[in-house]
């Protein structure tokens, strides 16, 4: 058994018209909320389950969200150079439950910026040494990027990719290309950490599992117990024909046979041991 999910568009400065059109608007979208319960855009599921309301028939769990955010991307002009906080960052400066860590698997090539060095991103601030502060990387479909929190980064023009994250909306600008937004320079600050980019990038991507979530790209298999589908390529899902991007969730106890190349994301141990320790 499975439920389709529903999407969510989110309007964009430096989003999409390309995206949009994939879904049926004219406007400029720079993201596909595929599957959300954070507050800002709630996607809805067939049979009107609510993902929030529902979390324990879903993932067999009470979080004070749904945990898991995903997302399809795309974008014409450079996202703000910004960061995310980590959990206890998050709970301090925002009362926020948690904080947002993320990746990004990508469909179509593209390119990022990562900050490895806070202390050049402080400069950059001061002298606009922007090119030197960041290290703007090629990358190639079915390129995994893991996101951290507390990375200094920014998606680059083109491409297409899917984003899974924690469900947070915490995020701090640090440099927004002269577009006149608001910056948040003082809590990115106290945020940032130092990263190295090789570290981030996995190539010719798998499977990858972190604190928060597990995430594998398959094109047959039995999945059986909590977990979200992305579709990428045309297929079937439990006899039901599927095209890219569709989006479905297997509850707790149910089954679904896959025959479609999907990215199957399950949640990780943080999520899994909630509450657990409160």
């Amino acid at each position: 058994m499975m439920i389709k999910v529903f999407p969510k568009l989110r309007k964009q400065i430096w989003g999409s018209y390309r995206l949009g059109e994939m879904f049926g608007s004219n406007e400029k979208i720079g993201e596909v909320w595929l599957l959300s319960g954070h507050p800002l855009f709630i996607t809805e599921a067939e049979g009107g389950l609510d993902l929030n309301e529902d979390m324990e028939k879903l993932i067999g769990k009470k979080l004070p969200r749904f945990p898991l955010l995903v997302k399809l991307i795309s974008a014409e002009d450079w996202l703000s150079v910004q960061v995310h906080p980590n959990d206890d960052e998050a709970q301090e400066l925002e009362n926020e439950p948690w904080g947002k860590t993320e990746a990004w698997y990508f469909v179509e090539k593209g390119q990022i910026a990562i900050g490895e060095d806070p202390e050049k991103v402080k400069r950059a601030l001061e002298d606009n040494s922007w090119d030197e502060a960041l290290k703007k990387v090629e990358i190639e479909p079915g390129t995994f990027v893991f996101l951290p929190a507390g990375t200094v980064h920014a998606l680059g023009p083109g491409g297409l990719l899917v984003e899974v994250q924690q469900a947070s909306d915490l995020t701090y600008r640090v440099y927004d290309w002269g577009r006149g937004r608001e910056l948040h320079i003082e809590k990115a600050f106290k945020v940032m950490k130092e990263r190295k980019v090789e570290d981030l990038i996995v190539e010719n991507f798998e499977n990858f599992e972190c604190e928060y979530f597990r995430i594998e790209k398959l094109e047959r298999g039995k999945l059986e117990g909590f977990c979200a589908i992305v579709i990428l390529e045309n297929g079937v899902l439990d006899n039901r024909q599927v095209s890219p991007f569709e989006t479905f969730i297997v509850p707790k106890g149910e089954k679904a046979e896959l025959r479609a190349t999907a990215l199957v994301m399950r949640i990780g141990k943080f999520f899994e041991q909630w509450g657990d320790k409160k």
